[in-house]
């Protein structure tokens, strides 16, 4: 007798527990399902009722984190891009202004574009016969996707002569490779630079490695996920499998629902577990980026070069929904070999502005610490408005063929005819100090000291004022070689912009360094 009152003061608060949770669910259910109908009788206008329903699904999911979304039944071919990096079109990257053409930006290297004679700086006036210019650039993109095997029409201006023609492409199965650049650097240091992690991707870093090592005499490794914002967790294990022994424990994901909790192991027998390795990550390298990063440091197989990585330990699951729909949802929070995890945003405990508490220790530290160059307000001006891109387009024009992307370079004239087309154009030139001393004058004037330092301040803004052309030509040795990477770009595509940016690479650079001290 005693034991079962024993059995019962511990079930029963579990099992109230448990009928609690569930009436509130069932009470929150009905209520949402009363306003709903409510709503949808008497509300003074007509509702699309599919439309407010899914306004408050987002609604209700925004609350939780970022990663968890409800995926429409129109939008789920982005299952199929997030997880295999492929999706059927056309195969070039697109920018929309308001009431214009779509431009192409930027088409992926042997893609149904480019097959079909599309290059950067064309621009498109018509999809399959209706104009573009009141639409928006996701309406676009949609119209541009399809089925592969299916055409697509399009009323094209070209670039080179300005003439508008007709261009018909056959859509393809496009895939976006996670390997951006592989390349010796240094003659004996082999240098991958990943850019995602999608399905098959680390099989393709393993085949590259192999040609690599077979080809060339590799004394050092740099795996370089800089950017890298991650991807499938399975890619992430298999890509520790080039590096560490078979059966190896190099992440494990817990949650709540108990067969999402796991270890993942390595499986397969391993490329390389000798030569010296550096991973090279930045603040935007994030989540199968930092289990990679977490697993090589703690269990000593390389050292991690360049900044503290953003912070992502949230593992996302697809759930199928009912009428095709889906839900990406956060089941899970992964853990590296030591036990930690890296997550930086704590979502269920916000301040009072509705900001997630940061863990000041989420992320991967580097063993190394080498820090990106920052870049001047004027730089990231250019960048922001596309006039590197728009002069990159110009110049392509004027230039059949240019050196190899590890060699080509502007002459001075050659920049100066760039400060020359661009001081023309609006743009802020604003240098931080000045931005600073206007702050300074604004502060001055609210706490009364304007009259008592009106000639320092006047003094100071004219020596600080500079015309456009001047301040080009300031900063010309930060703005020269992105120029050059976008220029690299229009001739060998998103590999020649990779090949450009790492001839001054100060974050490559420090990794050599250090793979110099390993050997």
């Amino acid at each position: 007798m005693k034991l079962k009152t024993l059995v019962l003061a511990i079930l029963l608060p579990l099992l109230l527990q448990a009928q609690s949770a569930d009436f509130n669910t069932s009470k929150s259910l009905d209520i949402f399902h009363t306003v709903l109908k409510e709503v949808s009788l008497y509300y003074v206008d007509s509702i699309a009722l599919d439309r407010l329903v899914y306004t408050g699904i987002e609604a209700m999911l925004s609350s939780m984190d970022p990663y968890t979304e409800f995926i429409a039944e129109e939008d789920t071919e982005s299952i199929e891009m997030m997880t295999t990096g492929s999706y059927g079109g056309i195969g070039a990257l697109i920018k929309k202004r308001p009431g214009e053409g779509v431009l192409i930006s930027e088409p992926y290297d042997h893609s149904p574009a480019v097959k079909a004679g599309l290059i950067a700086g064309d621009t498109i006036l018509e999809i399959d016969g209706q104009p573009v210019f009141d639409l928006e650039a996701d309406q676009c993109s949609s119209r541009m996707k399809g089925i592969p095997g299916t055409r697509v029409t399009f009323l094209v201006k070209k670039l080179l002569g300005g003439d508008t023609v007709t261009v018909h492409v056959t859509r393809e199965k496009v895939h976006i490779p996670d390997i951006g650049l592989a390349t010796m650097v240094q003659d004996s240091i082999a240098y991958i630079r990943l850019t995602g992690f999608t399905q098959g991707g680390a099989s393709d870093v393993r085949k590259t490695l192999k040609k690599l090592k077979k080809d060339y005499p590799v004394q050092g490794i740099v795996i370089d996920l800089r950017g890298n914002g991650g991807g499938l967790m399975d890619e992430a294990v298999k890509l520790l499998a080039v590096f560490l022994p078979r059966n190896t424990m190099v992440v494990s994901a817990r949650g709540r629902y108990q067969p999402y909790d796991i270890e993942y192991r390595t499986k397969e027998e391993p490329l390389d577990t000798e030569t010296p390795l550096v991973i090279l990550v930045n603040n935007s390298s994030a989540s199968s980026s930092e289990i990679v990063a977490g697993a090589i440091q703690d269990l000593k197989r390389g050292l991690i070069v360049g900044e503290r990585t953003f912070g992502k330990g949230l593992v996302q699951t697809i759930r199928p929904l009912s009428y095709n729909t889906n839900l990406k949802i956060t089941t899970a929070k992964y853990y590296i070999p030591s036990g930690r995890s890296v997550q930086s945003l704590n979502y269920t405990q916000r301040n009072e502005s509705g900001t997630p508490e940061r863990n000041q220790e989420g992320g991967i530290a580097p063993d190394v610490v080498a820090k990106a160059p920052t870049y001047s307000r004027i730089s990231m001006e250019l960048v922001a408005r596309d006039y590197l891109h728009e002069y990159s387009l110009d110049y392509y024009i004027r230039n059949k063929t240019i050196d190899t992307p590890e060699h080509f370079s502007l002459t001075d004239k050659e920049y100066e005819d760039f400060v020359r087309s661009t001081a023309a154009k609006e743009f802020d030139d604003r240098s931080a100090t000045e931005i600073l001393l206007q702050t300074f004058r604004r502060t001055a004037q609210a706490e009364g000291y304007d009259n008592l330092l009106e000639k320092e301040i006047e003094a100071l803004e004219t020596l600080l004022v500079t015309d456009k052309e001047t301040d080009l030509l300031h900063y010309k040795d930060e703005i020269k070689p992105l120029l050059e990477e976008e220029i690299s770009c229009r001739y060998y595509y998103q590999e020649g912009r990779f090949r450009s940016m790492i001839r001054d690479d100060v974050q490559l650079k420090k990794a050599l360094e250090v793979l110099k001290v390993e050997k």
